[in-house]
């Protein structure tokens, strides 16, 4: 393989071999840079897991190196990378941390979300913040809240808007600059807008207890005469016309990392590992055939969902850039694409990471491997928004010509 880069691990180039763009891509230039960094955040992530250390430094990090801003344009300091790179780098940031990862999925699609737009002071107040490494966090979803409204509620006081109510799944709020809330104002109507996570009415609690990704900082936030200035509101469903689409490629990119990563620390795990069974075809689990199989079938797993996404992410970047009404046949095609691969890609990653513990013994199983959380982040992200449904609308537009739900909302009815 020649000699290896200064600023990669083996690991790095053998991924890259196994996994990497294509050379004609202009992705691997952009990120090269940034495998130290990756690699630093990789080499925490075990030691985060089991001993519960949020990833405050990481995310600083990233801000600090200029990736938060990866598709903001390069007139306001960002890389302004295209969106299809976007899920490459996603991808290689899930398999360093995907709580990291997912902790800026808010942040990301707040970005697509101002790209999506007319320039205006609005994009370029916002863009210069993100250039500069702000983030934006997530603040929609509500426990216990009806599925058509929201209880979190837009209203005047003093002369001014006002947030008061409580919102849960509020992913990397916790890191963020700025929380993206959506709520309800006095007309009834949906509104969305930007909030300060350093106002003083506002209160964000770790208490986020699902068995994976634990360290999105995924719990609770309160707001309590949260102002916000007239010029931030957007009235109506204001999301992108991609919006479906991105935010679910979004997942399954973390996925594809989660299993990259999977399948690096059982490689890993397998080359350094002494103890052998006497019925084994080799001493050394590391020549044994079987073994060297199984550790196949994990990088294969992540391969293809890699390459899935690319595929998806190639369908997003067209709708991103077409000039179809909202939701039109290339939005459609990117929607569509999308819920097929989430068929396929949360069985088949589901699977290898957990039929990675059969290439190792009984140690593996222990806490401090934490080798457990591939499975776990990987069945938290699925359970976030449940396949079964979308695999159904891609039969009902295959048999009745049926399109996409034009909003997917969940909430008590």
């Amino acid at each position: 393989m020649g000699v290896l880069k200064r600023n990669k691990t083996v690991d790095q180039e053998r991924a890259e071999t196994v996994w990497g763009e294509s050379v004609l891509s202009g992705y691997n230039a952009v990120i090269e840079p940034y495998a130290s960094l990756l690699e630093e955040i990789r080499a925490h992530s075990t030691k985060a897991e089991v001993e519960r250390v949020l990833p405050f430094e990481q995310i600083a990090q990233l801000k600090e190196s200029g990736l938060t801003a990866f598709t903001v344009p390069k007139e306001f300091g960002g890389l302004g990378r295209p969106l299809n790179e976007l899920f490459s780098f996603i991808t290689d940031l899930a398999t360093a941390d995907s709580n990291v990862a997912q902790a800026l999925r808010a942040h990301f699609g707040f970005i697509e979300h101002l790209r999506s737009e007319a320039p205006s002071d609005y994009t370029k107040r916002w863009f210069e913040r993100l250039g500069k490494g702000e983030t934006a966090g997530a603040a929609a979803a509500e426990k216990g809240a009806a599925r058509e409204a929201f209880a979190t509620r837009f209203t005047r006081k003093d002369g001014h808007w006002v947030i008061n109510g409580s919102k849960f799944f509020t992913t990397g709020s916790l890191y963020a600059d700025w929380l993206t809330v959506t709520g309800s104002n006095e007309e009834g109507e949906t509104v969305k807008c930007l909030a300060s996570r350093h106002d003083p009415g506002l209160e964000i609690l770790d208490d986020w207890d699902g068995v994976g990704q634990r360290l999105t900082a995924s719990g609770t936030a309160h707001f309590r005469d949260v102002r916000v200035e007239h010029d931030e509101l957007r009235v109506g469903n204001t999301g992108f016309a991609y919006s479906q689409a991105f935010f679910q490629l979004y997942h399954l990119a973390t996925v594809a990392g989660i299993t990259q990563a999977a399948a690096l620390e059982v490689a890993r795990a397998v080359k350094n590992r002494k103890r052998g069974f006497s019925h084994a075809n080799h001493e050394l689990p590391a020549h044994d055939p079987q073994i060297l199989e199984i550790v196949g079938h994990v990088a294969s797993a992540a391969h293809a969902a890699r390459a899935i996404v690319r595929h998806a992410a190639d369908a997003l970047e067209v709708a991103a850039h077409s000039n179809d009404d909202d939701r039109g046949p290339s939005v459609i095609k990117a929607e569509l694409e999308v819920w097929q691969a989430q068929e396929i890609i949360f069985p088949l990653t589901l699977n290898a990471t957990s039929q990675l513990f059969d290439t190792l013994g009984g140690t593996a199983t222990l806490r401090a491997a934490a080798l457990d959380r591939y499975w776990r982040n990987i069945r938290t992200i699925g359970c976030h928004n449940p396949r079964v449904y979308r695999t159904r609308v891609v039969g009902d537009f295959l048999v009745n010509g049926e399109l996409p739900p034009e909003q997917w909302r969940v909430g008590t009815v």
